[in-house]
């Protein structure tokens, strides 16, 4: 995908997560994958939790990722993270890997998780929609 266009997806993202619109999940090792980068470029920069440019998130996640939808995802479990909701599943700076399915898999509308369901969901033990 051209930056261009790419660049534009995640500002149609951006706008219609603002008006309420569904996120689509996203692939949980994609999720993974980006926060393990991100923390890797903290290290490298002295602990700055910088933003990520979009050619790092590319190579980070699958070739077939949606973007945008990791993202704004992966922002949101950050801030569960900075609010110290998920310490429960946190080792560090790795994560449990629930904590990912979860962020990939909980119905998302607009740009924000909703930290109580996204707690009661870890506590069961699995994903939305797994059996």
């Amino acid at each position: 995908m051209a930056d261009e266009q790419l660049l534009n997806s995640f500002r149609a993202l951006i706008r219609a997560a603002e008006e309420g619109a569904a996120i689509p999940p996203v692939g949980e090792n994609d999720l993974k994958c980006l926060h393990e980068a991100s923390i890797d470029l903290a290290k490298r920069y002295c602990g700055k939790d910088g933003a990520i440019s979009i050619d790092l998130m590319a190579r980070a996640c699958s070739r077939d990722a949606d973007l945008p939808a990791v993202w704004l995802r992966h922002t949101q479990l950050r801030l569960l993270i900075r609010q110290g909701l998920l310490a429960e599943w946190q080792h560090g700076t790795a994560l449990d890997d629930a904590v990912f399915r979860v962020a990939a898999t909980l119905p998302l509308s607009g740009v924000h998780f909703d930290p109580d369901t996204f707690i009661r969901q870890l506590r069961k033990g699995a994903a939305v929609g797994n059996p």
